[in-house]
């Protein structure tokens, strides 16, 4: 049996054994299915639907390009969406999120795009269970990370299918499989790398998620994955992964509300050409207000992605972030924050290099500032400045930094 067989019957039998026990416990179940029309603003016949509009920049950009020969434009995006309900006697709920970006830049035509997005959500009762299915599709040319500086085509679709069964009043447990698919275009091109070649791939995966509701507030969760990536044009990037993560979530009342989760996550590549990873992953975002007119958020990543680089297939993402919003007087508020990401590369195993080279750390830090006026509850005006920098211990050409002075705009129907 080859090593990629016997990776592929390996990551089966994790699989297998994530499934038994909650296919069991779902012959107990009994599950329910939530109603949002109460918050649709509109109702045609069988049609519930909340419209929005937002502008998310709107101002002048004094680095279009995150490089260091720093080019400045005027530029905003607009983004028109739409959510539509439609529900079945109460059985079922067919749900709609459609919208598209609008990105315009006065000078650099080359910088402007439409990038479409559409979901569809169904959910349904039977039973003891509560089965859904949903797909989505994204077609934009919006960086997707700090590490990919140019404005570049690419699609991404997904499928994901699954069912949620209540054990019990305080327990219930999620199944679902889910494959997605990333497609750059053919001229998708960046620092003479073929985004085709290093990033094009499908990931395949199952979850499992067991929750426990310990009091109205706090509910505690364990969450396991097991994956697979496959990129056909890059056969060498072949990689399946499992991963679990317990954690809580705290709901808005609490006294510090969000979720956290921390876990391990191993990934095993099908070549030995990449390194394997064996560590620990994060995902947190917490929230805690000071005497109704302070808001602190606090988030904490760490996890893995694939980078676009052909001899540095992937990197370990740290971040960590802090936002304050102050309620100065009346509707008007004052939101400062700070990120800061760091990129940890892990090169081919195979790649040639002085034994004495340092391994790729780029880092990234992000500061904004925004002061926001809110017009009754769902709409709000924000002017802010946003700086960006980025360092790297080897490639000097990516260094950059650059601020953006902005207007914003939410507003609900």
């Amino acid at each position: 049996m080859t090593e990629a067989m016997s990776m592929t019957v390996l990551l089966n039998r994790r699989v297998f054994l994530l499934l038994v026990p909650v296919l069991f416990a779902a012959q107990l179940a009994s599950a329910q299915m939530t109603d949002p029309r109460g918050t649709a603003r509109i109702h045609i016949g069988p049609i519930y639907a909340t419209p929005a509009l937002t502008v998310q920049e709107f101002g002048v950009d004094t680095n279009v390009f995150n490089n260091a020969d720093e080019k400045k434009d005027f530029t905003f995006t607009v983004v028109p969406r739409a959510t539509m309900w439609i529900p079945f006697a109460r059985r079922a709920l067919l749900t709609t999120t459609a919208g598209t970006d609008v990105v315009y830049f006065q000078k650099y035509r080359s910088e402007r795009s439409l990038n479409p997005q559409v979901r569809l959500r169904g959910e349904g009762v039977l039973g003891r269970f509560l089965p859904f299915a949903e797909g989505s599709y994204l077609n934009t040319r919006q960086r997707p990370n700090f590490e990919i500086d140019a404005r570049l085509r690419r699609t991404e679709d997904a499928a994901r299918i699954g069912t949620a069964v209540r054990l019990s009043p305080k327990t219930y447990v999620e199944l679902s499989g889910s494959q997605t698919n990333v497609d750059f275009a053919a001229d998708a091109v960046f620092n003479d790398v073929n985004m085709r070649e290093t990033l094009n791939r499908t990931t395949r995966s199952v979850l499992v998620s067991m929750r426990e509701d310990l009091t109205p507030l706090t509910t505690v969760v364990v969450r396991g994955e097991a994956g697979s990536n496959r990129f056909p044009l890059s056969p060498i990037r072949d990689a399946d992964s499992i991963s679990v993560m317990p954690g809580l979530e705290l709901k808005p009342r609490a006294l510090i509300s969000g979720s956290a989760y921390v876990g391990v996550r191993r990934f095993t590549p099908n070549t030995r050409a990449l390194p394997t990873f064996n560590g620990a992953v994060a995902s947190a975002a917490l929230n805690y207000t000071l005497q109704s007119s302070t808001r602190f958020t606090a988030t904490v990543d760490r996890d893995l992605a694939y980078s676009f680089e052909p001899q540095q297939p992937y990197y370990v993402v740290s971040g960590y972030g802090l936002t304050v919003r102050r309620q100065i007087v009346g509707r008007t508020d004052v939101t400062g924050g700070a990120i800061r990401q760091q990129y940890a590369y892990r090169g081919l195993l195979l790649s040639a290099r002085p034994a004495a080279a340092p391994d790729r750390l780029d880092v990234t830090r992000t500061f904004s500032v925004t002061v926001g006026y809110r017009f009754g509850q769902d709409t709000r005006l924000g002017f802010g400045a946003f700086y960006r920098q980025r360092e790297s211990n080897v490639v000097g050409d990516r260094d950059y930094q650059g601020f953006r002075f902005i207007t914003s705009l939410e507003y609900g129907m």
